[in-house]
């Protein structure tokens, strides 16, 4: 793998526990968006410094890349990814099809982080995406957001054509989660050319729209992967469908629907409804900690200013036609689904109780 080309401080923090070891590099360059990072994500490192060093996974090089916001450890079968699911770009901007989720932090730390074979093996009966793993993730980006099925959970609509993402291939899911549906080739300049831009749950790489030598691949099976004498076998990205892995060239367990195990993403509130004709043209950072989402519906404008309270509790507060609307949640608590109008039609902001 070719050396990440993204500079670093010279301080390198290695950290041992009893069977796995942790990593944190001090990065020297800036996002053009900063991203805050909460409070339970950075008081779970731990501070004990390791003795001696040891040797790293090739695997966790282009997630180093992205540290403070992702962390590594490995042991001797699994390489382990720990992050917010919050990158360093402008979210959401561009969905025509809007669920009415918004990004909020997840804690994918601990017994939840991301784990992925450090050695994959090729399976006996490949599974496919366009048939399995409707829910849940099936890659990891670099940047530690997950990637799912370009396939959304009915097994039918391919989220790109449908108008659901963002112009960088994401959108938040039902627990208010972000995550791509498409491959992230965006983050290709941040890890270096010829280096992975992610991985896939079955511990093969997903390379970008090129091999290494720069040349676009012409033989990728239905899984959008090959095999090379340099990098055996391998994903890529593609413009078209399936976008990334298109399912698994290697073993994974299948289980409701998803790959097992993987992280449990929660959200404060209920899943919400799609917002018909709704537009999202912009999404910033606030002074105050809090996000601001602007969307548009028949020329109208509104607004979605969400964040944490000093209480640690999630505020939501809907601006439309010059009313403003306040929703307060307990974080990470799961709720019913948002009841509909008495038409049929989800509840649209000046609906709000």
């Amino acid at each position: 793998m070719r050396r990440i080309s993204i500079k670093y401080s010279l301080g390198l923090l290695i950290v041992l526990s009893s069977q796995c070891v942790f990593i944190s590099r001090v990065k020297a360059q800036d996002y053009t968006e900063s991203r805050r990072v909460p409070s339970w994500f950075k008081e779970s490192f731990i501070s004990e410094t390791a003795s001696q060093e040891t040797k790293l996974p090739d695997q966790i090089a282009i997630y180093n890349a992205f540290s403070p916001t992702v962390r590594t450890r490995w042991d001797e079968h699994n390489f382990y990814i720990e992050s917010n699911g919050i990158p360093h770009h402008r979210m959401m901007v561009g969905i025509t099809a809007w669920q009415q989720q918004v990004p909020l932090p997840q804690n994918y730390t601990g017994k939840n982080a991301w784990s992925i074979p450090l050695k994959p093996v090729p399976a006996a009966k490949p599974l496919s995406a366009k048939t399995h793993f409707f829910r849940g993730a099936i890659a990891l980006a670099a940047n530690g957001v997950p990637i799912f099925n370009p396939i959304k959970n009915d097994g039918v609509t391919d989220t790109y054509l449908a108008g659901e993402l963002d112009e960088f291939g994401g959108h938040s899911g039902r627990a208010d989660d972000y995550h791509y549906h498409t491959a992230p080739v965006h983050l290709q300049k941040l890890v270096g050319e010829g280096n992975p831009i992610g991985y896939a749950l079955d511990g093969y790489p997903l390379y970008g729209y090129t091999d290494q030598d720069g040349t676009t691949p012409k033989d990728l099976d239905s899984f959008n992967g090959h095999t090379t004498k340099a990098l055996g076998y391998h994903y890529h990205a593609t413009k078209g469908y399936p976008y990334l892995n298109g399912g698994f060239h290697g073993q994974v367990t299948e289980k409701g629907g998803q790959v097992d195990p993987q992280p449990r993403a929660q959200g404060p509130r209920e899943a919400t409804e799609p917002l018909r004709g709704a537009t999202i043209v912009n999404f910033t950072e606030m002074p105050n900690g809090h996000s601001l989402l602007t969307y548009v519906i028949n020329n109208d404008t509104y607004k979605v200013e969400y964040g944490p309270t000093k209480e640690g509790k999630i505020v939501f507060i809907f601006t439309s036609h010059g009313k403003t609307k306040v929703e307060t949640y307990e974080p990470t608590r799961q709720r019913r689904p948002r009841p509909r109008g008495d038409d049929g039609e989800p509840r649209r902001p000046e609906d709000r109780p």
